[in-house]
């Protein structure tokens, strides 16, 4: 069982959540969550890189931890 944790959270322009997911060892996953689906993009790198790719998804009310 991989444990997940919130490193961020926002919305987009549209007002649909975003989160920032750490799931260990440099694996993050960015979730969007639709009304009718959740769309996942699971990628390694470093935090930095993460955040930058969650800053371009989620544009609003932003809140890193």
């Amino acid at each position: 069982m991989t444990m997940l944790d919130l490193c961020a959270k926002g919305y987009t322009t549209d007002g649909v959540p975003v989160y920032l997911w750490a799931k260990g060892s440099y694996i993050y996953e960015i979730e969007v969550r639709k009304d009718t689906f959740t769309d996942c993009e699971v990628f390694e790198g470093p935090y930095e890189d993460a955040v930058d790719k969650f800053e371009f998804r989620a544009i609003n009310g932003v809140v890193v931890y």
